[in-house]
């Protein structure tokens, strides 16, 4: 079962690696990262047991032209039925004159594994387009 899962990482990384279609650049920056948790970690999804909404905006160097503009806006809550929480998340980044775009949709899953009364474990996964 170990090398199934490590085979499949090892596959997945050169899988990604290969994708030469896309070119991308460096991850969008937020003032207050850590009012965006889903996109800092989507092991965060329904970590507050109730339902979360979250919207961030960003516009650096508003006074130059080619400016940089980042929306993000996300939604995650705990769901008893898969044991879990569940999220989702819309982001949208425009870099220089639109020169650079980028919107991206991800589902966040995250499961929490109690050890003892005051230590758990929560691992989350993520898929985007």
């Amino acid at each position: 079962m170990i090398r199934r899962l490590l085979l499949c990482c090892v596959a997945t990384t050169f899988l990604w690696a290969g994708n030469t279609e896309e070119a991308s650049a460096q991850d969008p920056h937020f003032t207050q990262f850590y009012a965006n948790p889903l996109y800092l970690n989507p092991a965060l999804a329904g970590s507050v047991r109730c339902p979360r909404v979250s919207m961030n905006y960003r516009n650096q160097w508003p006074g130059l032209s080619g400016q940089f503009v980042t929306y993000a806006a996300s939604y995650d809550q705990y769901v008893r039925a898969v044991d879990g929480g569940v999220g989702l998340q819309v982001l949208n980044d425009r870099a220089g004159e639109g020169t650079l775009t980028l919107t991206r949709v991800t589902a966040q899953y995250a499961y929490q594994i109690n050890l003892s009364r005051s230590f758990a474990i929560r691992a989350g996964a993520e898929v985007g387009y």
